[in-house]
C-alpha cells in the first residue's frame, strides 16, 4: 500500500445532509491512509468524526437565522508516530452537554473512547474538536 500524504479539508453548510458526505469523505480518506489492515481504526475513527459533525450540524447553530458552515480536516502528524489527526470546527455557539446523559448526549464520550486522544475548544468564534489515532 503506498502512503497517502494529502491532507482532507472540507467546509460545507452545517447541515443533517452534508454529515453523510463528509463521513463517507473521511472514511474513503481513511482508507487511503490506514489502508485494509486497521478497518478497526478505519471505523472508529469514522464514527468519531461523525459524532462531532452531527453535534456541529445539530447544535452549533441552533436559534440562528441562517445555517453557518462545518469544516473538515484530516491529516498526517508531522511526529515520529504519524498519527492521523482529525479536526472538525464550526464559528457557532458551544452548547455544553447536559447533565443528564439520558438517550442522547453521548458523542464527546464517545469520542473519547473511540480515540488515542482527544481535545474540545469551545470560543466564542466556534468550536473545534480534534482528536488523533497513532499511527
Amino acid at each position: 500500500m503506498a502512503e497517502v500524504d494529502e491532507a482532507l479539508h472540507l467546509v460545507v453548510p452545517a447541515t443533517p445532509e452534508h454529515v453523510g458526505r463528509l463521513r463517507r469523505a473521511v472514511r474513503r480518506w481513511l482508507r487511503s491512509v490506514l489502508g485494509d489492515e486497521d478497518e478497526d481504526a478505519v471505523d472508529n475513527l469514522t464514527l468519531a468524526a461523525s459524532e462531532a459533525l452531527e453535534n456541529a450540524a445539530e447544535h452549533a447553530y441552533a436559534g440562528h437565522d441562517e445555517i453557518g458552515t462545518m469544516t473538515l480536516s484530516a491529516r498526517r502528524d508531522d511526529t515520529a508516530d504519524r498519527a492521523v489527526v482529525i479536526t472538525v470546527s464550526d464559528t457557532g455557539r458551544w452548547r455544553a452537554p447536559a447533565d443528564s446523559t439520558g438517550y442522547r448526549g453521548r458523542g464527546l464520550a464517545l469520542i473519547e473512547e473511540l480515540t488515542d486522544a482527544h481535545d474540545v475548544q469551545p470560543g466564542p468564534t466556534g468550536t473545534t474538536v480534534t482528536f488523533r489515532h497513532a499511527g
